[in-house]
């Protein structure tokens, strides 16, 4: 430890932090040691601000392992900011996903240094604030393993008689970390397991867990689902993981347990839900398990359905319907009940909710079918009172691509959080609409035309013959509007007879739908205006937007040279992965740009490599030459992480080959892709965090019987 004296022996503007030369560290250490909330100039907490500085979104610097032993310092002699600062520690110290980081590298010296400090801050074991305990028992299990004697025989007995559950409940998940004895931490465990605590039966329940193989014994899920749903009552941070994670978990430790069993994990989640749903822990984990795990979509809208009905703020019932949208085309029929909740809340009136707002009691919040086919909500701010002369007349947020939501970023901060208030009403009116299409309820096609194109889109996807007789009256004014997932869900069967509508779309919203469906319709569902039409999309526009467009003019009148020298300029000034799609759709109209996208397979920008390779056997009918490319951007393996990146990579490349296998331009599909697809197509648990249905689409279509070539 190095006390505040010793701060001038440090050359400080010699090192660096998040924002610069660590010039100000010594002067915000100091005022710590001498006030219990200071602040800066510009009014911000000096603690929040010297930590940010240290360790900035998990990036640390030179200037935080100079920091350390003064924060060590900090945390034994000052008692105001002492679990702030043990916490603080705790965070430097932690392992990371991949385990103790290098000796040499910062992250390991940091680790170092924070480590030589715990023989001190262990007094903190004993402090009389239970809080400040429990912050230097999460401390201690960062060090090594098994801990000092003397530390276990402190833990020891904080478990057995500290007056503080929440203690004791950590003190009891530390011993399974740092005891040296297996055999005591399983008989003291299975002591807890009928603790007079809930925190402390819910702590041992989990250890316990943590060395069971899955599926999980009923007793123990049981204690999780009772004694899990309730409020920890003796800690004031109760969004905290419940119990405090394991260094270097990723996610709350229940969490990362209980969805290694689905079964368990879903039946605790509706106890949660039955006891209130607090916090949402019961819908979250819901939407962990749908997130780590495939075909369980039926019972996750049940459980969310439940869920519902107990939240009154906006963000949460956002949250809560947007998942049931998200799972709806996947889980079936929900059941009258189900349907009914959503019809009411696809009902709901997102101005008023708005308007009552406590943030801003002007705000008058609505929604506008203006601005490409989008929705819009706006929202402004009336009769502001002098304490908000500065706010702007409105804030702006834009309703696009079904449920995601782009929030205002303009504004001062009370307008902001009306504004975001209205968005989560409005949230939640487009999602229960989008659910409700997923089903295919058809009550919500009573006012097709006040319905968004996401919303119509998701009918003619999923629903298409039952929901075309309620639209047909409106579809040429929908069709007008130029909505881009509608366009995309249309298809030429209804394009064609919608000509006129499509034409006005192009001209009043150009959009990559409306460009490549009307150039779908080729020469003879379109006609000379359409041509011309399409010859009107400036360079000046979206240069996708203008590629398409000059595409499906070539489609229509076979003259590709117009459309051959503007890709080919496109091709050179713009990002290719925009302008390939495009070049394929030419086909054999396209061979003149073979040289130019044969350069593409090698290109160092990744992302348009797969693209590149699919345009060029569209247009050269020749598949020879990219499979090699594509084989090594599928990477065959038998093994994923949730977070892998480089399944975009597989994805990009099993689209293209899919693709061939569709057209005929592949025999059979590669034996060594097999492992990678087998995977894909029957792995109970998902094989990446994003696609993944459409992984397991494309795998099911590449391992079907070999097709003629």
């Amino acid at each position: 430890m190095r006390a505040p004296e010793e701060l001038n022996e440090v050359e400080w503007t010699a090192l660096e932090h998040a924002y610069g030369p660590a010039s100000d560290v010594p002067e915000m250490i100091r005022a710590l040691y001498a006030e219990e909330s200071p602040e800066t100039e510009r009014g911000e907490n000096v603690g929040e601000e010297l930590v940010n500085n240290l360790n900035h979104q998990g990036s640390l610097y030179p200037a935080t392992l100079e920091a350390v032993p003064f924060l060590a310092h900090l945390a034994l002699h000052v008692t105001w900011h002492r679990e702030a600062l043990l916490e603080v520690l705790t965070g430097l110290a932690e392992l990371d996903e991949s385990g103790v980081p290098p000796p040499e590298s910062l992250g390991g010296r940091v680790r170092v240094a924070v480590l030589a400090e715990l023989p001190l801050l262990m007094g903190c074991l004993t402090d009389p604030d239970p809080f400040v305990r429990q912050a230097a028992i999460r401390l201690a299990c960062v060090g090594t393993r098994p801990a000092h004697p003397a530390v276990v025989r402190t833990l020891a007995d904080l478990y057995e008689s500290d007056p503080s559950a929440s203690t004791r409940a950590d003190a009891l998940t530390a011993l399974a970390l740092l005891d040296p004895d297996p055999a005591t931490v399983r008989v003291r465990e299975a002591a807890a397991i009928d603790d007079r605590d809930r925190e402390v039966r819910l702590a041992a329940a989990l250890s316990v867990l943590d060395r069971t193989e899955p599926p999980y014994p009923a007793a123990l899920v049981t204690v999780v689902a009772a004694d899990g749903a309730a409020v920890p009552g003796s800690h004031r941070f109760t969004a905290r993981p419940r119990p405090f994670p394991y260094p270097g978990a990723p996610h709350d430790r229940e969490t990362e347990l209980l969805t290694e069993d689905p079964e368990g994990a879903l039946s605790v989640a509706r106890a949660w839900i039955a006891a209130g749903d607090t916090h949402q822990w019961g819908s979250r984990l819901v939407g962990q398990v749908d997130e780590r795990w495939r075909d369980r979509e039926a019972q996750c809208v049940a459980a969310l359905a439940e869920a519902l009905p107990l939240h009154q703020d906006g963000a949460e019932r956002s949250s809560i319907v947007r998942a049931i949208a998200g799972l709806m085309p996947r889980a079936g029929d929900p059941g009258s009940h189900v349907r009914d909740l959503l019809l009411a809340e696809a009902a709901g009136d997102e101005q008023d909710y708005a308007a009552g707002s406590p943030y801003a009691p002007g705000v008058a919040g609505r929604q506008s079918s203006r601005g490409k086919g989008h929705g819009l909500l706006w929202v402004g701010v009336e009769g502001a009172g002098d304490d908000r002369a500065d706010v702007p007349h409105g804030a702006a947020a834009t309703l696009t691509d079904g449920p995601d939501i782009v929030r205002p970023s303009m504004g001062r901060e009370r307008t902001i959080r009306a504004a975001q208030r209205a968005l989560a009403r409005a949230e939640v009116v487009e999602c229960a609409r989008l659910a409700l299409a997923g089903c295919g309820d058809l009550r919500l096609l009573e006012q097709p035309g006040s319905l968004s194109g996401p919303v119509l889109a998701t009918f003619l996807t999923h629903h298409r013959d039952e929901a075309l007789p309620r639209l047909h009256p409106v579809l040429p004014e929908l069709i007008a509007r130029g909505s881009a997932e509608l366009l995309d869900a249309l298809g030429p069967d209804l394009a064609a007879a919608h000509l006129p509508q499509l034409k006005q779309a192009l001209r009043e919203h150009p959009t990559l739908a409306a460009a490549r469906l009307l150039g779908e319709l080729g020469p003879s569902g379109t006609d000379a205006e359409t041509a011309d039409l399409l010859a009107t999309v400036e360079p000046t526009a979206r240069h996708d937007v203008h590629a398409e467009a000059a595409v499906s003019r070539a489609l229509i009148t076979g003259d590709a040279e117009p459309a051959i020298e503007a890709l080919r300029d496109l091709l050179r000034a713009q990002s290719p992965s925009g302008i390939l799609p495009a070049v394929g759709r030419l086909g054999p109209l396209g061979a003149p740009l073979a040289p130019e996208v044969a350069a593409l397979l090698n290109d160092p920008r990744e992302y348009g490599r797969s693209q590149a390779a699919d345009a060029y056997w569209r247009i050269t009918g020749n598949p020879r030459p990219v499979l090699p490319h594509l084989l090594a951007r599928a990477a065959p393996t038998t093994t994923y992480a949730s977070n892998d990146t480089a399944w975009y990579d597989r994805r990009d490349a099993l689209r293209v080959l899919a693709g061939m296998r569709k057209a005929g331009a592949l025999a059979t599909t590669p034996p060594e892709l097999r492992p990678l697809l087998e995977l894909c197509a029957t792995s109970p648990r998902r094989v990446t965090w994003k696609d993944d249905d459409e992984l397991r689409r494309l795998a099911r279509a590449l391992l079907d019987e070999p097709m003629s070539s």
